[in-house]
């Protein structure tokens, strides 16, 4: 069966393959003519799994020197436009000072999206809260952690997900067989539905899922459109047409949603965290809409556990979103796990 093939290939890649574009983090740097050493090291993506997307300067032989090697803007740039349609985790400053009026903005810039910022210990004027340090390139810098601020803490998370969503994989890889069959012998088209969604920082994956529509799903949506029953820009029908028979029974017990354990373990995505949005959907949103992309995202969230959901305002999910981010705590993710368990069982689906 393809679908299952699907599943183990995915699980012996993710025991072998090496850095991808998830594992690397993205920079913005700002720096000036006194760090050309650290911008320099920076460089060296093989070396730090970091890439240098974006210089800020205002120095000409900065500009002479890295004009091949990244996007240079001026220090003046638009900084929250580059970040709302570019990934970027990190916004490094390789300066020796900067106006206490640049580092408020660069805070709140931050703090708005979700980026870590991180400053060099011999900056003079440092008037930011930073949380602790940081090192980066064999360099040291203050760093301001915008929410969630738990390093360590979703480090577990991560490892206890990932160990998690393998064991469940191979456990559940039989009644995973049947469904593909049922799917496969009811309705034409693929077992699996693959569809690009947005991730950290605004990174592009491909989600799975088991097929739950007919196969022209995506030729229907802009008849259906007049039906849409979500305001903003997500797209929900409680009753929709295009969903077959047993796509609804998994619909239902969320079972649906089980081929995406493939993304957790890709690194793509978490057990819990925001929902991923389609690319149009996040461009579409309100800046502050954002930060919810700084953490990878779940199966499963606040919002899919809240009682009828689909009624739920496009506002109201978002922030539900924007309050799990800033009040992220194992707890929670308790809560949300169990959450999801009593919708499964109660068939209400995820």
């Amino acid at each position: 069966m393809p679908g299952i093939k699907t599943i183990y290939r995915s699980i012996n890649k993710h025991s072998l393959q090496s850095k991808s574009d998830h594992d690397i983090r993205k920079l913005m740097v700002i720096v000036d003519e006194q760090h050309l050493d650290m911008l320099d090291e920076l460089m060296i993506r093989d070396k730090w799994d970091v890439q240098v997307v974006y210089i800020l300067t205002d120095s000409p032989v900065v500009r002479s020197m890295f004009h091949d090697n990244s996007r240079i803007y001026p220090l003046r740039a638009n900084i929250r436009s580059l970040l709302r349609f570019d990934t970027i985790d990190d916004i490094v400053c390789c300066t020796s000072s900067l106006s206490d009026e640049y580092l408020h903005e660069l805070v709140e810039i931050c703090k708005q999206f979700g980026v870590f910022l991180l400053l060099r210990p011999e900056q003079k004027n440092l008037k930011v809260p930073v949380s602790g340090f940081m090192y980066m390139a064999d360099f040291i810098f203050y760093v301001l952690e915008t929410n969630p601020g738990r390093r360590f803490g979703f480090l577990l998370k991560s490892i206890v997900e990932k160990s998690f969503a393998y064991i469940a994989l191979l456990l559940l890889s039989p009644f995973l067989i049947i469904i593909a069959v049922l799917i496969k012998a009811t309705s034409r088209g693929p077992v699996f539905f693959k569809q690009q969604r947005v991730g950290l920082r605004g990174r592009k994956f491909y989600i799975y899922k088991f097929r739950t529509m007919v196969a022209d799903a995506e030729k229907q949506k802009a008849a259906l459109a007049c039906y849409n029953e979500t305001d903003g820009p997500a797209f929900k029908i409680a009753k929709d047409p295009r969903i077959t028979r047993v796509g609804r029974i998994l619909r239902k017990t969320g079972l649906d949603e089980v081929p995406q354990l493939i993304n957790v373990l890709e690194g793509e995505m978490s057990l819990i965290g925001p929902r991923p949005m389609l690319p149009g959907e996040v461009l579409a949103q309100d800046e502050w809409h954002l930060k919810r992309l700084c953490i990878k995202p779940g199966i499963t969230c606040l919002w899919q556990i809240q009682p009828h959901r689909n009624k739920v305002p496009f506002e109201r999910w978002m922030q539900l979103d924007r309050e799990y981010v800033e009040n992220w705590s194992i707890g929670t993710d308790m809560k949300i796990f169990l959450g999801t368990i009593r919708s499964v069982i109660a068939a209400k689906g995820l």
